[in-house]
């Protein structure tokens, strides 16, 4: 009956591959949605991929369609988060690692005499990286703050650019950012934050559609205080 259920999957799986169709991805086994077992949905019925058939390209792939971080780790097989895992219907994924979604990549079946359940690939992102501006008029403009791993933090103003600001406002639909001339070495303050300082010496290109995809130094690293917390407004505060 397995083979049979898994040969039912692997053909859904091919028909929806010619279609070209949306493949819905999930993250099984864990209390977090972007951290658990890879499985995907065809005819109805969740299989796994197979772990020696996943690489880290794949794993960008999976965690920007689920809306969730970059990847921090792909966990080698018989890892304890693949047990109870669902017969494997994909035995390679072969990504470049700049796709949208997963049906976007090249898709190989496969069949779970090839895959053992304790094989199956599993996934840990980030969780979802989230900016904000507090202490301002409005959403539009304030102090910097940023989330990661569920904790707020700040981001400290060495290097920082109006270009690093141009990403901010366009993350948060804030419109451009405005030119602050008026202000001491022209950088709005809203005064000093609290908690970690996340993120210093931040260089954006302009072109990126999220701070995060920036050059910076490592996460917590820095050689600030809060007193060097920065603020950014926007066209639309």
């Amino acid at each position: 009956m397995a083979g049979l259920v898994s040969l039912r999957l692997c053909v859904a799986l091919c028909c929806s591959i010619a279609a070209g169709s949306a493949v819905p991805a999930r993250l099984w086994g864990s209390r977090s949605r972007c951290t658990g077992r890879l499985e995907l949905l065809f005819a109805g019925t969740w299989g796994s991929v197979c772990a020696e058939g996943w690489d880290l390209a794949a794993a960008r792939v999976l965690c920007r369609q689920l809306g969730c971080g970059r990847p921090r780790l792909v966990p080698v097989p018989c890892s304890p988060a693949a047990a109870g895992a669902s017969p494997a219907v994909l035995q390679q994924v072969q990504c470049t690692g700049q796709e949208p979604a997963l049906e976007h990549c090249i898709l190989q079946p496969g069949h779970a005499s090839s895959c053992s359940t304790d094989r199956v690939a599993t996934v840990e992102c980030e969780e979802p990286f989230q900016l904000r501006l507090v202490d301002g008029p409005g959403r539009c403009a304030g102090r910097l703050e940023v989330n990661r791993a569920g904790q707020w933090g700040t981001v400290c103003d060495d290097g920082w650019s109006r270009t690093n600001a141009v990403v901010v406002c366009r993350e948060l639909g804030c419109g451009v950012a405005r030119t602050v001339g008026d202000l001491p070495r022209g950088r709005p303050r809203f005064g000093p934050g609290t908690g970690r300082i996340w993120l210093d010496d931040v260089h954006c290109q302009g072109q990126e559609g999220t701070l995060q995809d920036c050059a910076h130094r490592a996460w917590g690293h820095h050689d600030c205080t809060h007193q060097e917390d920065i603020g950014v407004v926007c066209q639309d505060a």
